[in-house]
C-alpha cells in the first residue's frame, strides 16, 4: 500500500473518527486573567489559567493533574465500549484498570486507588467484570476502594473506572516544544486479542514484572529524562501522536520504518494497536540513550522516531516516500489546544 493511501484510510477508522468527534462536544471555556483564548475545553468546564500548574488540571492530558503541597494530585476515568463489555468481561475489567494505570503513568504518576461503576443484565458475566479489575488491580499494586453496581435485565452492559494518582514531577503534553525528538516505548513480547486490535502483553507475566515496567514513566519524569508522555490508545500510534502534539499546535516529522513492528503484521493493522503496554514520549537528544537503556532493561523496545517542530504539520515518511498525515493548522482533532493560552503565559514572564 503506497503511503498516503496508508495514512488516508488510518484518518478514516472508527476509533480516529470518535476522537475526532470529541471536539463537537467542546466549547471554549478558558480563561486567562481578563482573557479569553481560543483554546477549547470541555463542555461546561471552565478553566481560570494564571500559571502552567493552573491549566494542568485542564482537558488535554488522560490524566488531570491538580498541584497540592509541592506535588500533584493525579486523576483518571475510563469507559469501556459497551460492546466489549458484553462480549470479553473479564478482559474489559482488566483493560479498565490498566488503561487507567498507563494515563497516570503518562503524566510521570503512581496510581494510588481505584472506584469503578458497572451495569449488567448477568451476574455470571458481572461477576467475570469484577474478577478482571480485581485482578489487575493485585497485578499492579493499587487499591480497589469502592464502586456501584447495577444488575438488572434491562440494563446495557457498561463499565467505568476511575484512578487517584500522586506524581512529584509532570510529564504533560504541554510540554512539548520544537526540536523535542519523539521516542515510542512498546512491549512487542505480546500477541493481539482476537479480532480486535488490543495488543496484550501481560498475560503470564507476574504482577512484580508489571509494575516495574510502568514504575519507569515516573522515573523518567523524576530525573528529568523526558518532558511530555502519551499512552498509546485507542487512536493507535499516529492518532495517540496527534494527540501528543495538539495541546501546543505542534508539528512533527515521524519515520514509520523506525516504529518497532512485528514482521508478520501489517502496517495498517499495527498503526491502530491498542497495546498493554505503549508510550509516546519527548526529550532531548542528549537524553534518548538513557531513556532507551531504561526501557531496555525491563525488556521494552524503545526508538527515536522523529522529532517536533513549529510547522503544526505531521508528516510521515517511509523509505522515499513522504505525506502529510496532519495539519494542525487547518484540521482539530479532539479541540484540546492551548498554543495561544501558552504563548501568553509565557509572555506574562517576561
Amino acid at each position: 500500500m503506497e503511503l498516503n493511501q496508508l495514512l488516508e484510510k488510518l484518518k478514516h477508522t472508527p476509533a480516529m473518527q470518535s476522537k475526532r468527534a470529541i471536539a463537537h462536544c467542546v466549547s471554549t471555556n478558558i480563561v486567562s486573567g481578563n482573557i479569553a483564548s481560543n483554546s477549547m475545553a470541555s463542555d461546561n468546564i471552565t478553566c481560570y489559567v494564571d500559571s502552567l500548574d493552573s491549566l494542568y488540571p485542564c482537558p488535554g492530558d488522560d490524566t488531570a493533574a491538580l498541584s497540592l503541597n509541592g506535588q500533584y494530585i493525579l486523576h483518571a476515568c475510563e469507559g469501556m465500549l459497551p460492546s466489549f463489555v458484553t462480549h470479553y468481561p473479564y478482559f474489559a475489567g482488566w483493560s479498565a484498570v490498566m488503561a487507567n494505570i498507563s494515563d497516570i503513568a503518562a503524566m510521570g504518576g503512581r496510581a494510588l486507588s481505584v472506584v469503578n461503576s458497572l451495569w449488567h443484565t448477568s451476574n455470571e458475566s458481572a461477576q467475570q467484570l469484577m474478577q478482571g479489575i480485581q485482578d489487575a488491580c493485585r497485578a499492579y499494586g493499587v487499591l480497589l476502594v469502592g464502586g456501584h453496581t447495577h444488575l438488572g435485565s434491562d440494563y446495557q452492559p457498561a463499565l467505568s473506572v476511575a484512578i487517584q494518582g500522586i506524581a512529584r514531577k509532570l510529564l504533560s503534553v504541554l510540554h512539548v516544544r520544537p526540536q523535542q525528538k519523539i521516542l515510542i516505548a512498546l512491549n512487542l513480547q505480546g500477541q493481539f486479542h482476537p479480532d480486535t486490535t488490543y495488543w496484550k502483553c501481560f498475560e503470564q507475566v507476574s504482577g512484580r514484572i508489571l509494575q516495574s515496567q510502568i514504575a519507569l514513566l515516573p522515573q523518567l519524569a523524576e530525573e528529568n529524562l523526558a518532558y511530555a508522555a502519551r499512552d498509546i490508545s485507542n487512536a493507535g500510534i499516529l492518532g495517540s501522536l496527534l494527540m501528543l502534539l495538539e495541546a501546543t499546535a505542534s508539528g512533527a516529522h515521524i519515520n514509520l520504518d523506525a516504529i518497532p513492528k512485528p514482521d508478520d503484521v501489517e502496517w495498517f493493522k499495527w498503526l491502530q494497536i491498542f497495546p498493554s503496554f505503549g508510550f509516546l514520549l519527548t526529550a532531548d537528544a542528549n537524553q534518548c540513550e538513557e531513556i532507551i537503556r531504561l526501557f531496555h532493561s525491563q525488556g521494552i523496545v524503545c526508538k527515536a522516531i522523529g522529532e517536533t517542530n513549529i510547522s503544526g504539520v505531521v508528516t510521515v515518511q517511509q523509505q522515499e516516500q513522504s505525506s502529510i498525515f496532519w495539519d494542525f493548522n487547518h484540521q482539530i482533532f479532539t479541540g484540546f489546544c492551548y498554543a495561544n493560552l501558552l504563548k501568553k503565559l509565557a509572555l506574562k514572564k517576561l
